[in-house]
């Protein structure tokens, strides 16, 4: 699994795709997650589909958290990228790339909403790092390389 962060509208599916191609995958699928509550991509699985770009995943919490507690979001997300990191594992040449975008780059917002959506996605970003086998932060179309 590979994590990319970075400002909105910063180049990181670009980038993404860019470096996917790079690295010898060819049947990939762009998931925009900006307004969605929960994904299944075994829906795909009879697709040669080698590699997913999923981005917008911090809409996807803020949808969640609209409708669930900050713990059920939490666990909900956990499970989405176990079962991501699954559907890797299967065969050999597979990825998946996260994008999910800075929120506020540290400023508290001042709405209890928001702040709860910022704690949220910080946390959840958080442990999609601990699972990525790389992590990016893209700024201005450049990568820098964290992990």
């Amino acid at each position: 699994m590979h994590f990319i962060t970075g400002g909105s509208l910063h180049g990181k599916k670009s980038w993404a795709l860019t470096f996917a191609k790079e690295q010898g995958f060819v049947n990939g699928k762009v998931i925009r997650l900006f307004d969605a509550k929960k994904i299944d991509i075994e829906s795909d699985k009879e697709q040669s589909t080698d590699f997913y770009i999923m981005e917008g995943l911090e809409w996807m919490i803020k949808h969640r958290l609209q409708e669930e507690s900050l713990e059920q979001t939490i666990v909900y997300m956990k499970t989405f990228v176990e079962e991501l990191l699954q559907w890797e594992r299967i065969e050999k040449n597979r990825c998946v790339f996260l994008i999910g975008s800075d929120i506020t780059k540290g400023i508290v917002p001042i709405d209890k909403e928001d702040r709860m959506w910022r704690d949220a996605t910080g946390l959840i970003f958080q442990q999609i790092v601990k699972k990525a086998d790389r992590v990016d932060v893209i700024w201005y179309g450049l990568n820098e390389r964290l992990k």
